[in-house]
């Protein structure tokens, strides 16, 4: 057997998870999603690395089950497409969200901190109680960010142990970047605990490790259902997304608190 041939037949092995992975592992090395979409949009004619997968899914399924009947196969195929899709879609999902958090904790951060220095200015005045309160509010809400952050990026990686063998869907470029946040973010923290432990403003409650539980929680399901959704909806399953995308929207709405 040529050197070819054995290939393809490990290729014809790979489960939709590791057909995931080895895309994955092609489109990091582009350092951002930008330059890899760039990159196939330049072969003639562009190849989609949805459609190439899907392709890769569904022969690996026939050739698994070659010479067994014709509704076992089918079933395979489907079983296969729907998970290579989910995972797809699932990677995406991840480094969309991660991009435009990012985005909105740039803002985030220049607001707080902006925030921190007029409480700092007004330092003169340490004892006013309403001085007091705004700055304990200010490092709460700082506090909370933090939080956020960790638990968001503990949802991603409660996300990629499930359904990708445990490898970070997040493009390098974008890792690097989600890093710098989080120390920025962590210092302007740091910075607020320190001045209201100055001023004597009174220590912020401690965590609740049961609420950290379910936000983190919430947070996996806002990666996965909508990717099952989207998986199932490009595959022609339109009331099973729905069922999903409907499910998820109730959870999220049960878990809001009540005004009024």
């Amino acid at each position: 057997m040529t050197a070819e041939r054995r290939l393809a037949k490990i290729e014809e092995a790979l489960s939709p998870t590791q057909l995931v992975l080895r895309w994955l592992a092609e489109a990091h090395a582009y350092g951002d999603i930008e330059p890899y979409v760039a990159s196939f949009l330049e072969q003639d004619p562009p190849v989609a690395p949805l459609d190439r997968l899907a392709r890769e899914a569904v022969h690996g399924a026939r050739a698994t089950l070659r010479g067994k009947r014709p509704d076992l196969v089918d079933a395979a195929v489907r079983n296969a497409l729907r998970e290579t899709v989910f995972r797809f879609e699932l990677v995406m999902r991840i480094n969309v969200a991660a991009h435009e958090l990012l985005e909105r904790e740039a803002l985030i951060d220049a607001a707080l901190s902006a925030n921190l220095a007029l409480a700092f200015k007004d330092d003169e005045r340490p004892a006013d109680p309403k001085r007091l309160e705004h700055l304990g509010r200010l490092r709460d809400l700082i506090v909370i960010r933090v939080s956020e952050l960790g638990a968001t990026a503990q949802a991603r990686t409660i996300a990629a142990e499930r359904y990708l063998q445990g490898q970070s869907a997040l493009f390098p470029n974008l890792a690097g970047a989600w890093e710098e946040q989080l120390k920025s973010t962590t210092l302007i923290a740091d910075m607020a605990v320190r001045m209201a432990q100055i001023d004597g403003v009174p220590d912020a409650a401690p965590p609740d490790p049961e609420a950290l539980s379910r936000r983190i929680a919430g947070l996996v399901a806002d990666l996965v259902q909508p990717a099952k959704a989207d998986a199932l909806d490009k595959l022609g399953e339109g009331k099973s997304a729905f069922d999903i995308a409907n499910a998820w929207v109730r959870s999220k709405l049960a878990a809001a608190p009540a005004v009024g």
